[in-house]
């Protein structure tokens, strides 16, 4: 909205009547010498609004469903540069570390694993994987450094997960994020060595 010269000294007055002061006539300004403004005034973004939002992650499996023996990878995002810690819940009940404090780039897609491969083992069932992003470095299960191998810890499924929360949870929002997935694994073959009927909705 193009700006239009007003009084300043009517201007002033209104906002201090407003807030119960009064003003003296003594104090004016003329703006009468200004050169002419020319175009609008516009809000522009924050330059540091990256830093107060919440990081965006994602995590995205190959396939979401994988049959015992086949391999499965993971793809990485996250739209600010931090620190990368990926949990497990395996259908066995088994719960791992796949990586803890591992640099990622903001805006690069990376592949997971980087080396090897994941492969989908007995028991069929649902895994829950999580990705979480950090801003900084954090004391993971396994300390402060990076890991890149998994480790199996030494917890129940729902003791694991209340200890991953309490991890993060206490952190302000604005610096980590998470993304979690559901991998179905399924049998190769039904008991009798019949195929599986992909869409049956057997394995669900």
């Amino acid at each position: 909205m193009p700006l239009r010269k007003i009084p300043c000294t009517a201007v002033l007055a209104g906002a201090l009547a407003c807030s119960g002061l009064s003003v003296s006539s003594a104090y004016t300004f003329d703006f009468k010498d200004e050169p002419p403004l020319t175009r609008d005034l516009r809000p522009g973004p924050d330059p540091q609004s990256h830093r107060k939002a919440r990081p965006r992650v994602t995590l995205k499996p190959s396939s979401p469903v994988v049959r015992i023996g086949t391999p499965i990878n993971f793809e990485l995002g996250s739209n600010v540069d931090g620190f990368a810690h990926i949990y497990v819940v395996s259908a066995s009940g088994r719960v791992q570390v796949w990586m803890e404090n591992v640099p990622i780039s903001a805006g690069q897609h990376t592949l997971f694993p980087t080396r090897g491969q994941i492969t989908a083992a007995a028991p069929a069932g649902r895994d829950d994987i999580v990705l979480v992003v950090t801003r900084e470095r954090v004391k993971g299960f396994l300390g402060n450094g990076p890991v890149r191998t998994p480790r199996d810890l030494d917890y129940d499924p729902g003791s694991f997960k209340q200890a991953v929360r309490e991890r993060f949870e206490d952190l302000p929002h604005r610096d980590w994020g998470y993304a979690r997935t559901l991998v179905q694994v399924v049998n190769r073959t039904r008991p009798g060595g019949s195929e599986w009927d992909w869409d049956s909705g057997e394995w669900q």
